[in-house]
């Protein structure tokens, strides 16, 4: 409980602190999850189909960011009309957002359908000729669920704008549990197969946000419930003004940077590659999860403190935030220590993790989680065209740099190359907060 002494500021960071104590122990429920189901879904493939999942996999996740930036421009404008208690606007928000997801969606669907059938899938993957025509299905079925998937989000950005990220938490938790007993079940049957795996993945966290959007819209949100009366598509500009600039950044940095680095990896190297990348990383990045967690309610609790001025209150935070951050760089740093001997008993000892890239990945989790401290805010307050300049910029570089860095120091520069797309951000973003906070933001600084 010193932890929560250590953060009291107010009721703003009371709400934060309550919610950073459920989502520790959701997250660390998460992050046991993703590493049980780690084996257990290589045992019902092999490395390399595993490794032909998760490009797969994160080729989908490109449909995230089709909502043009919908999901982050509601979560700021409903936070703002919360911070005023402003419900009837808030419930018009939801809907048009609501609406314009679905019709996005649909569209994208046909889209695929149309082209699927002149794609081939066996040589984009990297993988067996012979497998092409199930990936075409698998595809198919994939993206459909996903879509689905993309239009019930709607009910945990709600929850964030709320301030009570700890409920969309819940919701990603119960999702991935319900997908683990499911690849456990698979493990047990003579089904094993990608095709499988594919649909459990796919559809298990759709049923869990359906049943999160039915229960949350006929209870305490109902007065933000999506009604088809209230969709307004003159608000569109409003909401999609900011969220296109997040847009723009979240495929520079998620769709460029993270979801390209599976698809040079498994170009230059092979699919099982990507396995071995991806256990480093996704132990790794359990530190960046976690610090997420007490990250994540600050953004709206941003939104609301400028909209009431209360600059005095996100100085403090920040600089509290920053001792918080020196402890996580010091339990990445022991973690790294203990890798080599963690694979072990996570996979196996047939997939061998080189610890020079455990050491390259976790620079890049240390970048990341500086960087993420301060962009927080600066999402929160609005003020993201320096971040959207950068990400550009990072956007235009990345892709050759990791082929050239790849091809000269193998899987390593892949990881080199990640961690030079995060230095721009890591030095610009700490003096932009500094300089919104002191109220001597000008230019590209304050806007």
């Amino acid at each position: 409980m010193r932890f929560f002494t250590f953060l009291k500021l107010d009721n703003r960071l009371d709400i934060a602190k309550l919610n950073i104590l459920y989502s520790f122990g959701l997250k660390g429920i998460s992050v046991c999850i993703s590493l049980i189901i780690v084996p257990l879904t290589i045992k019902c493939l092999n490395a390399n189909d595993f490794g032909v999942w998760l490009t797969l996999s994160s080729l989908i996740v490109w449909i995230g960011y089709f909502d043009i930036g919908l999901g982050n421009g509601l979560r700021n404008k409903l936070a703002e009309a919360i911070a005023v208690e402003d419900y009837e606007i808030g419930q018009i928000y939801v809907s048009t957002t609501f609406a314009l997801l679905s019709i996005i969606m649909c569209l994208f669907f046909i889209l695929v359908i149309i082209i699927n059938p002149w794609l081939d899938w066996s040589a984009i993957l990297n993988t067996d000729h012979k497998q092409g025509i199930d990936l075409s299905k698998v595809v198919v079925v994939v993206v459909g669920f996903f879509c689905l998937q993309f239009v019930f989000k709607t009910v945990g950005i709600i929850f964030v704008a709320s301030q009570k990220p700890a409920l969309s938490d819940l919701i990603n938790v119960c999702g991935n549990l319900l997908a683990l007993i499911g690849i456990y079940i698979l493990t047990k049957t003579e089904y094993s197969s990608l095709g499988f795996v594919a649909l459990i993945f796919s559809a298990s966290p759709v049923l869990i946000m359906l049943i999160a959007f039915l229960f949350a819209f006929n209870g305490k949100y109902s007065k933000l419930s999506p009604k088809l009366s209230l969709v307004n598509f003159k608000y569109t500009n409003e909401l999609m003004g900011l969220g296109i600039q997040f847009f723009i950044i979240q495929i520079a940095v998620c769709v460029v940077v993270y979801t390209s680095t599976n698809i040079i990896i498994t170009q230059l190297f092979g699919p099982s590659q990507v396995t071995i990348y991806n256990i480093a990383y996704k132990y790794l990045y359990s530190i960046s999860m976690v610090y997420t967690i007490i990250l994540m309610p600050f953004w709206s609790a941003a939104t609301d403190a400028y909209v009431k001025h209360d600059f005095q209150w996100i100085k403090l935070s920040i600089n509290k935030l920053i001792y918080i951050y020196i402890g996580f760089l010091a339990l990445t740093l022991i973690l790294l220590v203990f890798a080599n001997r963690f694979y072990i008993v996570w996979v196996g000892s047939n997939i061998r993790v080189p610890f020079i890239l455990s050491l390259f990945v976790a620079l890049y989790v240390t970048l990341f989680n500086w960087s993420n401290t301060f962009i927080y805010f600066i999402n929160g307050i609005g003020k993201i065209r320096l971040q959207l300049y950068l990400t550009l910029f990072v956007a235009v570089i990345y892709i050759p740099l990791t082929i050239y860095l790849g091809r000269v120091f193998g899987l390593n520069g892949v990881v080199i190359s990640s961690c030079i797309s995060l230095l721009p951000a890591s030095i610009l973003m700490p003096i932009q907060c500094v300089k919104l906070y002191s109220g001597s933001a000008k230019g590209i600084w304050n806007k």
